[in-house]
């Protein structure tokens, strides 16, 4: 059970966009099922037009109770250059996404936080490949 209650508050930190005295621009991989900060690279250009294509992949909004998975990844990605997002569940402007990704199942999510800062599940079609392969995982 404190095991639970432990996880639950690193996950919580992990989820909750920090706000520095300078910009992070560092992408970050947590891994789910050890709680633990497994690498971290640069954002690039390149991160953000995965991230802009994961965004316009979203097929809808994830309904589940528990919407992470056991295992996979977190990945935390400050974007480079903030990105408008509009569509039918949300209309505001992002600057971090945190893609969670389960390579056993392949499913994948988009964490985007709203202008009240909270955050909002999305599911998405798109596979993420090419942050996959730089991050190695």
């Amino acid at each position: 059970m404190k095991v639970k209650i432990i996880n639950f508050f690193i996950l919580i930190f992990f989820l909750i966009p920090q706000q520095p005295l300078t910009a992070s621009t560092s992408v970050k991989v947590l891994d789910i099922e050890s709680n633990e900060l497994i690498k971290t690279i640069e954002s690039s250009k390149n991160t953000d037009q995965e991230v802009e294509c994961g965004i316009h992949s979203i097929t809808g909004i994830t309904i589940q109770a528990n919407p992470l998975p056991n295992n996979g990844y977190l990945i935390k990605i400050p974007l480079m250059e903030s990105l408008k997002v509009k569509n039918q569940w949300m209309n505001d402007i992002v600057s971090e996404v945190i893609v969670v990704y389960n390579p056993s199942t392949k499913q994948n999510r988009i964490i985007i936080y709203n202008d009240e800062n909270s955050p909002v599940f999305f599911d998405t079609d798109y596979t993420f490949s090419k942050l996959m392969k730089e991050l190695n995982l």
